[in-house]
């Protein structure tokens, strides 16, 4: 047993400085590259893979809620081992495993969330990378993941969901099967409906990523379909279109699957091979207008419109389809 702790030099990407990051799925949102992301109603005590993963204390001792129902399930052998291998407990944002005990999974891989207004959102990031770190040693094909710190901690549920996808994106897992389980409707619906969201708000991320970079021409035009269902966004650099993209496609982007599990710089890369003669140049009021757009998308979790059918644009875009959150126009 290895130990994956949150002050590991290797990890500090996702600790000490952001990284750039920020069944009941379709199946077209979910693949990359073999690998399955996806949310699933049920019980997580009753999951037969090769590891489940507890949201646990920093003490190691069992507690309440998902660590209180894993505990149960294994029987005391679980506390013991507990005891034995994290005499210390685990720091926030670490993860270890340990045997399954009389569970139907192999093994349990502890994840330390924080706790909404001591932790940092690094650290809750740090646990799902650091989880999914320790699956890769244990050489697990299927985990299924609770909402970590999204119960008792109180981590707010829309960016606890953004942290997770955030934490598998920049883990660079080999896992095949990563399930967010949980038992109740509501938590299931959010997750599915970020799952279906994270295609375009990679996109988005990737164009902020190309402005770091110096392609500061780079510009999207979004906006939803006449018949309301999709959300499109075409990607525009001076005369030259880059990418047209509709929700209709699902992760397809340009021939690349992007998910939950693909970061902003991958796909940034992907789209620079889409128009090798683009060079970069500087465009900084957009830029800088475009970076306060994203805060406020990033803010709200939910995509940007500049145009639909019966949709004044004179008041500017709109941050979440009929939502009456409003951006100003981008400069000329």
């Amino acid at each position: 047993m290895r130990l994956v702790e949150a002050t590991d030099a290797a990890h500090k990407c996702t600790l000490e400085a952001p990284c750039d990051l920020q069944g009941r799925i379709v199946a077209a949102y979910a693949r990359r590259m073999g690998a399955n992301i996806r949310v699933e109603q049920g019980d997580i005590t009753e999951q037969r893979v090769d590891a489940i993963v507890n949201a646990a204390s920093p003490a190691m001792r069992g507690g309440g809620g998902v660590d209180g129902a894993i505990h149960r399930a294994a029987g005391p052998g679980l506390l013991r081992e507990n005891i034995e291998r994290f005499p210390n407990g685990l720091p926030v944002g670490g993860a270890g495993w340990t045997t399954g005990h009389n569970l139907p999974a192999r093994n349990v891989i502890h994840a330390v969330g924080p706790i909404y207004g001591t932790g940092t959102r690094d650290q809750l990031v740090a646990a799902y990378a650091n989880v999914l770190r320790v699956a890769d040693e244990l050489g697990a094909e299927a985990v299924p993941f609770p909402l970590i710190s999204a119960g008792v901690y109180g981590w707010p549920r829309a960016d606890a969901i953004q942290a997770a996808f955030d934490g598998v994106a920049a883990s660079g897992t080999r896992v095949r099967d990563i399930v967010f389980v949980t038992p109740h409707d509501d938590i299931a619906r959010d997750i599915e409906s970020a799952l279906w969201k994270a295609t375009p708000l990679r996109i988005l991320q990737a164009v902020r990523v190309l402005h770091e970079r110096g392609y500061e021409t780079v510009r999207i035009h979004p906006g939803m379909s006449p018949s309301g269902m999709y959300w499109r966004g075409m990607l525009v650099a001076g005369d030259t279109e880059l990418l047209g993209y509709t929700t209709g496609n699902g992760a397809d982007v340009a021939g690349m699957d992007v998910t939950a599990a693909t970061t902003p710089d991958a796909l940034a890369d992907h789209l620079l091979t889409l128009a090798p003669g683009l060079t970069p140049e500087p465009n900084p009021r957009y830029t800088e207008w475009y970076r306060g757009l994203l805060e406020r998308v990033e803010e709200e979790y939910a995509l940007p419109i500049a145009f639909a059918d019966y949709f004044d644009a004179s008041e500017g875009w709109e941050i979440g389809w009929g939502s009456g959150v409003r951006v100003p126009h981008p400069p000329e």
